[in-house]
């Protein structure tokens, strides 16, 4: 809690609010159902308080590349999903408002110390450690060229894609 301290202490002399959240992984751990409540929550909070921009500086959940449940369980790339999507509803919500960026964790999986919370490394990327994408990596690429379209900002030299 001293980084949190930290953090709130600083909050009101800097232009944007970063915040780190794993709903439903760290926290109620396996409960998807959870994430647009404490989500909101979260943002509705350091709003309220600063009235200033935020961007959701990490959110994730790990997958194990290949494992799959039905339903989602906790370490399969379906609940690895169902987690970026509701993170991304909420967010959708919110950048009408005041949420105005959003960084996955993380590009790609990578080696951790062991420890019993990690199954050989950290497995929050959405490409493996060989760079082989898992299920998300689509999902975020749907959904950035989705946001890209509705904004029109793309660069000049790229096509917009055929519709996905």
């Amino acid at each position: 809690m001293a980084s949190q301290v930290g953090i709130k202490e600083h909050a009101p002399y800097v232009d944007v609010v970063c915040v780190n959240s794993y709903f439903s992984w760290y926290h109620d751990p396996g409960h998807l159902e959870v994430i647009p409540i404490q989500l909101n929550t979260q943002f509705e909070n350091w709003y309220g308080k600063y009235h200033k921009p935020i961007i959701q500086s990490e959110y994730g959940a790990d997958a194990v590349p290949g494992l799959h449940s039905d339903p989602p369980m906790m370490f399969t790339e379906e609940y690895q999903n169902v987690v970026l999507q509701k993170y991304h509803d909420v967010f959708d919500q919110k950048r009408k408002q005041y949420v105005i960026g959003e960084l996955i964790w993380n590009f790609a999986d990578f080696m951790t110390a062991q420890g019993i919370t990690r199954v050989v490394g950290n497995k929050k990327g959405v490409f493996t450690r060989q760079r082989q994408p898992k299920a998300a990596a689509f999902i975020l690429k749907e959904r950035y060229w989705r946001l890209a379209n509705e904004t029109g900002i793309l660069p000049p030299w790229t096509k917009y894609p055929c519709s996905l």
